[in-house]
Parts: C-alpha cells; structure tokens; sequence
C-alpha cells in the first residue's frame, strides 16, 4: 500500500539525469533509463533481437521454441507465454467485462482498457525535448525517440539506407527486389 501511495504524491524522488523524467517507482525508473542506454548487450542466440533489458529476452526466447506448451482449443494459436494465452484468450470472448464510462470501448483485457483511459487524459505525461510530440504512451515515448538517435542500429547492406527501426530497412531491402 505504501509503495503504491507513493506513485500518488507530488514530490518524485527518481530523477532522471539525461532529461525531466522523474517518479518514485524504481521499476518505472530503471525502465526509463533503458531509454537512454546505447550499448544493447543481451542478445537472443537464435536471431538478431538485442536488448538491455532482461525480462525482454527472456520473454523473446520463447518465440523459437518448437513446441508451445498453451493451445487454444478454439483457433490454433500457440504460445508458451502465460499472459500472451490468457489475452488472447479473452478475444474469444462475446461479451465485453470493462467499459469505458467516457465512450463505447469495451474490452475484457485490463491492461488495455488503463492504456485506452490515457486517451482521455487533458494532458500528456510524455513530452519530446526535441520536439512537439507528446503522448501518455510510455512504449509510444520510446519509440518516437529512435526518431531522434543520430546512430542508426539498423544498415541496409545494399545501399546506404540506414534506421532505428527494424521493420523499416526489412520494408526497405523489398525495393531491392526487381
């Protein structure tokens, strides 16, 4: 109860040296800092995922694993991720267990109805220093940022097209293809 109380006070302890974010959960602290890491040194064995984070690998490995352990007996999704089999579960599901008192959203995913509670925020949590871009999306934050990085982690090894983005030079080396 304490820790969670604390998120509601004014003061933030946690600051954040590199920009203005500040907050008292540790957790959503150390997240943040990630946003700032340049060296990524976990690195999956079977593809080229890197990342610095490691509940994100350890989730990640499990998608090259052959057999998957969670089987939907209604569609044939697998997985062998829990609260992936437990959400897609839920899209089975006729009728709707949350709804939003703002608008018509429904949904039976908590997690997805607090994001979608954020669209109805007067402000936004996350603001951009190098530009106008805002938004209450903390995943949506560190995406934009990649906009900004000036090192690009991904090389097209055609041409000299380069990005942060992996889906991008993969839609890029597509060009290639005559």
């Amino acid at each position: 109860l304490k820790t969670h109380l604390l998120k509601h006070t004014s003061s933030k302890d946690l600051k954040c040296g590199q920009c203005d974010y500040a907050t008292n959960d540790k957790y959503n602290f150390k997240s943040h800092l990630l946003v700032h890491g340049t060296s990524k040194n976990l690195k999956c064995s079977d593809c080229d995922y890197v990342t610095n984070n490691k509940r994100s690998i350890k989730t990640h490995v499990l998608i090259h694993r052959v057999s998957k352990d969670l089987i939907c007996s209604q569609c044939d999704y697998a997985t062998n991720n829990k609260s992936h089999f437990k959400g897609h579960l839920l899209t089975h599901k006729t009728t709707k267990d949350i709804e939003c008192e703002h608008c018509d959203y429904g949904t039976n995913c908590k997690s997805l109805f607090k994001r979608h509670l954020l669209s109805h925020k007067p402000f936004n949590d996350f603001k951009c220093a190098q530009c106008h871009y805002a938004t209450n999306h903390n995943s949506n934050f560190k995406k934009h940022l990649l906009l900004h990085k000036l090192s690009k982690d991904f090389k097209c090894t055609k041409c000299n097209y380069a990005t942060n983005f992996k889906f991008r030079v993969e839609r890029h080396l597509l060009t290639h293809k005559t």
